[in-house]
């Protein structure tokens, strides 16, 4: 019965001993597809010219290399597995596709052990598996396609990732990964793995419809991990998520992120650091409309941190905008009372040219409300010289959730605002709106940009009407009586001349 080392355990590979294995001799050999066809009692047959059918598993020996330059199509019987201890080297002219042999019956699993060092997969398509595997193998991926992998063949379970990485520091490079069962590329909770993924596109992963992001990685190695020059687009599966990293195992050490450059959108989520542990730079992303879950309590962040002190970093220069939520930040849990994430959102007292702000965040927001930014820890945090949509520090701060709506709650230190550049490309249907004093005890005045008719409704926390008026401003002004109002968070909607903002107003504090 097969066996492969993993982790440090022994472990038996469940319905792989249908099928009978063919191994090469181990003896530095350099072989090619037609070498492996003709071997004696080899499962690897040329069934037509290009194409070869491999019937059962196949194992390349250590010091034993495999090498494929010609466009080739190996169809692998249902359950058959690969497993590369040697040298694997594949760079067609056009390409290698890596099939079923029929699309209903997928093959197990490519495995890459870490005796396989130097392998790689150049234009190569795998479908129709149960995934990609490597442990403590650099492996190269670069031009590939990776596409309907999936987690589990009858009874058998194969992965949770397209492509799992497990130890090492495996590079991913211009790679499509798509329409897989689970995530695009995963790596373990407990195991130092720092892959490199650049220049990729991931669409549509998680077709089960589970709660999988598209890029699901845990602790990282010496090297930091690296996602860039990436598009992460979902909106066909709504619980699928965008970018997750996350310490929850308590590891020791640093886990280095670098997100830069990315295009994250239609998720269910953007980016979420989750855990101890981590230092993570996030910059110069596009985190939009990653809103596709309408149920606002377990998603919909731009960028999520949940976690303790030692979540740290910086995220500057990143559009954040369309999202449930622009920025959420959480202790390890609502009864923590340990210190949460510090990660800064810009401080301009700093010297270091990535922790500058100039952040974009605007037209974030769910149930009527804009929500650029929740706090939601007791802790203070900074997110300074970036662009709020405005440049009304009212408007920014009717727009973020802090300590000034609720007293429990941190300060977020947005002042100073850098002038807005989207201003004028916000829709024509908002409305700029100011309100003082806020919170309010008996009457609320609204600054409005003209004396044009408008309508008011005001919401309390269940999303219940409470007010609603037409009225007629004199002087751009307008005021709302309050001293009736229960204390509490409520939402203001005012709507003139096509134009509507919303706004939070907290009575009686």
């Amino acid at each position: 019965m097969k066996k492969l080392l993993l982790s440090g355990l022994i472990l038996t590979l469940a319905g792989t001993n249908a099928h009978a294995q063919f191994q090469t001799p181990g003896t530095g050999v350099r072989w090619t597809l037609a070498q492996l066809a003709a071997a004696p009692g080899s499962n690897v047959v040329l069934s037509s010219p290009g194409i070869y059918a491999v019937n059962g598993n196949l194992r390349l020996s250590p010091t034993d290399t495999l090498t494929i330059t010609t466009n080739a199509t190996l169809r692998l019987a249902s359950l058959a597995q690969v497993n590369v201890d040697g040298v694997l080297l594949v760079n067609p002219s056009d390409s290698v596709k890596i099939t079923a042999q029929v699309a209903t019956a997928p093959f197990h699993s490519f495995w890459f052990s870490a005796t396989s060092q130097g392998s790689r997969l150049r234009k190569t398509i795998v479908e129709y598996g149960g995934g990609i595997k490597t442990v403590d193998c650099d492996l190269l991926l670069d031009s590939c396609v990776v596409r309907y992998q999936v987690s589990r063949i009858g009874t058998v379970n194969t992965n949770s990732g397209a492509i799992s990485p497990s130890g090492g520091a495996p590079r991913i490079l211009n790679c499509h990964i798509y329409s897989n069962a689970r995530s695009g590329v995963l790596s373990p909770s407990n195991r130092n793995t720092s892959p490199t993924i650049q220049n990729c596109v991931f669409r549509n992963n998680d077709t089960e419809n589970a709660n999988y992001p598209q890029i699901n990685l845990g602790i990282g190695g010496a090297t930091p991990i690296v996602i860039e020059e990436c598009r992460v687009i979902g909106g066909s599966y709504n619980m699928a998520g965008g970018i997750s990293v996350s310490n929850l195992v308590g590891a020791v050490g640093t886990t280095q992120v670098r997100i830069r450059q990315n295009r994250i959108a239609n998720n269910r989520y953007g980016i979420a650091l989750l855990g101890s542990g981590i230092s993570a730079v996030i910059t110069r992303n596009i985190i939009e409309n990653n809103n596709i879950n309408p149920n606002a309590n377990t998603g919909g962040s731009g960028i999520n941190l949940q976690g303790g002190a030692t979540l740290t970093g910086v995220a500057s220069r990143n559009v954040l905008r369309g999202n449930l939520w622009g920025v959420t930040v959480l202790r390890t849990s609502t009864t923590s009372t340990t210190p949460g994430p510090t990660m800064s959102f810009g401080d301009a007292s700093s010297t270091d040219s990535l922790n500058i702000g100039l952040n974009q965040l605007y037209s974030n927001g769910n149930g009527g409300q804009v929500y650029d930014f929740y706090l939601n820890m007791p802790d203070n945090m900074l997110a300074q010289n970036n662009d709020w949509g405005t440049n009304s520090a009212a408007v920014a701060e009717s727009h973020i959730v802090h300590q000034v709506d609720q007293p429990a709650l941190g300060l977020l230190n947005f002042m100073p605002m850098r002038p807005t550049t989207v201003l004028a490309a916000r829709p024509a249907s908002v409305l700029e709106l100011a309100t003082y004093p806020n919170p309010v005890r008996d009457a609320l005045t609204l600054r409005l940009p003209n004396n044009a008719p408008v309508r008011l409704s005001l919401r309390n926390a269940l999303g219940q009407v409470v007010y609603a008026a037409e009225a007629t401003p004199a002087n751009g002004q307008l005021t709302l009586p309050a001293d009736r109002l229960t204390q509490g968070l409520y939402v203001l909607t005012v709507r003139q001349q096509d134009r509507t903002a919303t706004a939070k107003v907290v009575v009686g504090e």
